[in-house]
């Protein structure tokens, strides 16, 4: 007997229910669409929870439709000029013409012109927009501040100073009492020291590129805003003055001073101050040494986020002192440091036990071969980045695949000597979802990317094999076992053929993304049959033979939902 209409109502969750599930289900908004398909209920719901939206060139004919299904959106990017030819005053005009009662950020950044009309027009739509972005264009200050006078965030960073006057300063001044992040780049002392003045609610503040700002300026800046959080000195000389200033700062838990000189006595002076550091870059910075780093970080007794890129006394001794006081680290960056070996990688998975991601980019892991019965099984990290580390191979791979089961995301472009050992990343780590194989194992000279597996790999989403020594063979069994592919990369991948390519699009239903660039051996009759063939693929980078007919036929594709791109 069918339940009675009262004895499903019983069963039916709350919108809000079904909307916290869809958002722990899914990785990506492309991931909603699969969702969306099951009901009209869940259309609208999938529908309501889009948030971000990126406009592209490609989007344009679809854009209204877009904002009328998305009504929940809380920010836009708008196009970058090298990316688009329309006008992007119009583009604002035409936003601001739909009903959005949850945007409250915009991204404008890389114009080459500033949009004053358009955004007048978007300001009597939007005024209590909270965020503007425009970083690397010039843009008209006093319109910003009597436009959008409720900004709690402005960035203006990678702008000219020789347009900036002192009615530019006057007005972000006493127009924009709201803020509490600002990231700059194009003012001199006394104007920073105006801001830091009459901006009360200020929280983070970031120097970006800018070599007109004193350390003095900054320093006398920032003591009339004692509650600040997050500070970022860039490509500055970090004096004692400056450290002076900081350590007033009690609340400070964000410090970022990448490519800055700083010295020894200056890290001391600042570990004295006793702040509570959540966050440190020390990227590529120059002039101290591990006595300074080691005296500052004994005092961090929280730190969740360290950068030292680019360190050049870095070496396995450091980072196994330095680990033991990293209890609480989340994320390391150390790339760029050519002295770490294996033993600093797998010394960072046993002495920091919260880590998830590492970076370990164009360092020395994979040199000094380990046993494995000395390595600690490591449940947290999420994330490995090892791009351009020539010594690392098979059976280093293998050993990582081990002690991190539930890895997600590694990234091992440009390690020559890799094979086979990617395939044990995808038999043991069972939370794989996203792979960049990208000229893997190119020092091997007779290798070929040999994917012989009898097993699914059902969480694999991205992987990229770009100019890797793969063929149809390899492509067909890629397909059967990683059948949920999203986005695969196969850009000049010389010995594949439109029949591998078709084996990919048959079986994986879920593909959204193929990249084709420069396989020479595709023919260009494939990407039309792949568009008609697999509703689901937005995104098809062309084979070296493709071209349009006529505009037509780009429209017709388009039509289709897919973008084709040469």
């Amino acid at each position: 007997m069918a339940p009675s209409s009262s004895s499903n109502c019983r069963f039916q969750l709350p919108d809000e229910c079904w909307e916290t599930v869809f958002k722990h289900l899914t990785h990506h908004p492309h991931d909603h669409e699969s969702l969306s398909l099951v009901s009209r209920h869940f259309f609208s719901l999938t529908n309501r929870i889009r948030t971000h939206l990126t406009i592209s060139d490609r989007l344009l004919p679809h854009l209204p439709a877009l904002l009328r299904r998305f009504p929940n959106l809380t920010s836009i990017k708008l196009p970058e000029r090298r990316y688009f030819a329309g006008d992007i005053n119009a583009l604002l005009s035409q936003i601001a013409s739909f009903d959005l009662p949850s945007l409250h950020s915009l991204d404008i950044s890389y114009q080459h012109t500033f949009p004053s009309h358009g955004l007048r027009q978007f300001s009597q739509k939007f005024p209590t927009l909270k965020s503007l972005i425009c970083s690397h264009t010039q843009p008209d200050l006093v319109l910003i501040a009597e436009c959008f006078p409720n900004l709690k965030e402005l960035n203006v960073s990678y702008t000219s100073l020789f347009s900036v006057t002192d009615l530019h300063v006057k007005a972000l001044a006493s127009g924009l009492k709201k803020l509490r992040k600002v990231d700059l780049s194009c003012f001199l002392d006394s104007s920073i020291f105006t801001f830091c003045q009459n901006w009360v609610f200020l929280e983070a503040l970031v120097f970006s590129g800018n070599s007109f700002l004193s350390e003095i300026g900054i320093a006398n800046a920032i003591r009339q805003r004692p509650q600040l959080r997050s500070l970022g000195v860039r490509r500055g000389n970090v004096t004692l003055e400056l450290i002076d200033a900081l350590v007033s700062l009690k609340d400070l838990t964000c410090l970022d001073l990448s490519y800055s000189s700083i010295s020894d006595e200056a890290l001391c002076a600042l570990a004295e101050g006793g702040l509570p550091f959540t966050e440190l870059s020390l990227q590529n910075c120059l002039g101290y040494g591990y006595c300074g780093i080691s005296c500052l970080l004994r005092k961090c007794n929280n730190l969740q986020y360290l950068d030292l890129q680019g360190t050049e006394f870095l070496n396995d001794e450091c980072v196994i002192e330095l680990s033991l006081l990293l209890g609480n680290l989340n994320v390391v960056k150390l790339s760029g440091n050519e002295n770490l070996t294996d033993l600093s990688l797998f010394t960072i998975m046993r002495n920091c036990p919260l880590i998830t991601e590492i970076k370990m980019d164009s360092t020395g892991v994979g040199k000094l071969k380990l046993e494995e019965d000395c390595l600690v099984v490591n449940f947290h990290v999420k994330f490995l980045y090892l791009a351009q580390n020539k010594w690392l191979d098979d059976g280093s791979v293998t050993m990582l695949a081990s002690v991190c089961p539930n890895l997600e995301m590694i990234d091992l472009t440009y390690c020559r000597r890799v094979s086979k050992g990617a395939i044990d990343i995808l038999r043991r780590c069972c939370k794989i979802h996203q792979m960049n194989l990208a000229h893997l194992g190119c020092d091997l000279p007779l290798f070929r990317f040999q994917f012989r597996v009898n097993y699914e790999v059902p969480t694999l989403l991205v992987l990229n094999f770009s100019r890797c020594r793969i063929s149809d063979e390899e492509l067909s069994l890629i397909s059967k076992s990683c059948y949920r592919l999203k986005e695969l990369n196969l850009d000049y991948c010389d010995n594949i053929t439109e029949n591998g390519v078709k084996q990919v699009v048959k079986n994986c239903k879920q593909l959204r993304m193929v990249s084709l660039y420069g396989c020479e051996k595709v023919c260009s009759d494939v990407v039309a049959w792949m568009i008609f063939a697999r509703p689901s693929l937005r995104k098809i980078g062309a084979p070296p033979q493709f071209h349009f007919a006529d505009d037509s036929q780009q429209d017709l594709l388009l039509r289709r939902g897919c973008f084709v791109a040469l």
